[in-house]
């Protein structure tokens, strides 16, 4: 592992610059000029909040920019509406153009590429919990991957996505998913409580390998195998490794042209280690990545951290509302 302190790591560390993703084009009192895409946030009802991380709404401009091209990051699963415009997206090879305009977005461990013109997405950030309770399926079925929301939600699916068209404002379509999600999760039954503990391991910066992470939890390596695939949708070697390249990515953002030494993560060994992670997870270096312009990447960070504590929907940890959950490990 690496150590910041460590006077004879330290020589052997090159830099990158992180300083573009800490330029926003900047005008009037709001910050953003109008034809800037914005992102805004609204968390769901709170008895929810142990499924879903927050509902967002993405929003392009009509405008002399025209479309707007970005990364996505490796995540947790989303669903996602089209509620205008017209909208693509290019992940793990596969081509989806136009988008699904009622989309489910299973969990991801590589970049996706999404592109927007003069439209708006409402998408609903799930936390792993969230994907046990609304869907039968395992999760490993849809990793990687974007389907019809129909597919898990049947006829609901194109009724929802109705509701929300025909919707006046951001209010009414809150409403619209918080009586979805909330007569879904009632018929869903106890949460697994082996899942939430399993989920607040995996986003504790101090667990670094599948042997700690099974003996946490007081199963055999096999089960935790099953368990990560129905449940997370990848083995949980991969998911550690994805949360350590995560919360390095989260502070690097945070902290635009300081030396990385001192924000990579306690679980990498060296340089070359984080940029092997980088290639894995986003297709490309570190320097190329810091020089994109993030017209999407930029306003969903900054917004998503102002709301709800965490610019990576990767990196949100499991919520408890003091319910009882089972202890069923399936």
């Amino acid at each position: 592992m690496i150590q910041s302190t460590s006077p004879v790591l330290r020589p052997m560390l090159r830099s990158f610059d992180t300083r573009p993703w800490g330029r926003a084009s900047r005008r009037g009192v709001d910050g953003l000029d109008d034809s800037s895409p914005s992102v805004r946030f609204r968390l769901p009802d709170p008895a929810l909040k142990r499924f879903i991380t927050a509902y967002y709404f993405v929003e392009v401009p009509a405008g002399p920019a025209g479309a707007v091209e970005d990364l996505l990051h490796p995540e947790w699963a989303n669903i996602r509406f089209v509620l205008n415009g017209h909208w693509s997206l290019r992940l793990d090879g596969q081509l989806y153009d136009p988008a699904p305009p009622a989309a489910l977005f299973g969990p991801t461990s590589v970049t996706g590429t999404v592109r927007g013109q003069a439209g708006t997405v409402l998408g609903i950030g799930l936390l792993p919990l969230g994907w046990a309770q609304f869907f039968k399926a395992p999760a490993a079925e849809y990793a990687d991957r974007v389907a019809p929301l129909a597919q898990v939600l049947g006829e609901r699916a194109q009724e929802t996505h109705e509701a929300l068209l025909s919707a006046g404002d951001d209010d009414a379509r809150v409403a619209i998913l918080d009586a979805l999600f909330t007569a879904m999760a009632s018929a869903g039954g106890a949460p697994d409580a082996i899942l939430v503990r399993a989920h607040d391991l995996l986003v504790d910066p101090t667990m670094g390998s599948v042997d700690a992470l099974a003996q946490a939890l007081g199963v055999s390596s096999r089960h935790l195998a099953r368990l990560s695939l129905r449940k997370f949708g990848f083995a949980p070697k991969l998911l550690l490794r994805r949360q350590r390249f995560l919360r390095t990515l989260q502070e690097l953002r945070a902290h635009p042209g300081e030396g990385w030494a001192s924000l990579i993560d306690a679980w990498y060994y060296d340089q070359s280690h984080f940029v092997r992670d980088f290639h894995r997870f986003m297709g490309m270096s570190p320097s190329a990545y810091f020089a994109l312009p993030h017209r999407l990447l930029g306003p969903a960070a900054r917004a998503r951290m102002a709301a709800l504590g965490a610019s990576l929907q990767g990196l949100h940890a499991a919520q408890a509302d003091g319910s009882v959950l089972s202890n069923s490990a399936e």
